[in-house]
């Protein structure tokens, strides 16, 4: 499964590209702690998530995602990161379909933000597991 996505974002207007992701997660239900350069998204229950496995309902299944911004050489990368894999990934096969899915969502929530408000230029890549 891929755990980060990188998305080309115009460079003068990186801090608009993290305000903006951080309103797409918390749209998704996504607890957001944002310091500059870095959001740390998270939503559900670690606890519920470790103990239950695939019994959890998927709307409390625990789900952590970090978002960085860099800029090297004229070009700013908006990186989103699937993270706190340990608990996310209990619940065997069911729980590996709900973290795909979820994964899904989130990262096309992201670019559909991105793309809608002109910022995105292109993704540049995704890094599988």
């Amino acid at each position: 499964m891929e755990t980060s996505i990188e998305f080309a974002v115009h460079t003068a207007d990186r801090s608009t590209a993290m305000e903006l992701a951080a309103t797409a997660l918390r749209s998704a239900g996504h607890h957001v702690e944002a310091v500059p350069g870095t959001i740390t998204a998270s939503s559900g229950s670690r606890l519920w998530t470790v103990l239950l496995g695939a019994l959890v309902h998927p709307s409390r299944e625990y789900r952590r995602y970090e978002v960085v911004v860099s800029t090297a050489g004229g070009r700013s990368l908006l990186t989103l990161r699937s993270a706190g894999e340990g608990p996310a990934v209990a619940g065997g096969s069911i729980g590996a379909a709900r973290r795909r899915q979820r994964w899904e969502h989130v990262t096309g929530l992201l670019e559909r933000t991105l793309r809608s408000a002109g910022l995105l230029q292109g993704n540049a890549g995704r890094t599988r597991a």
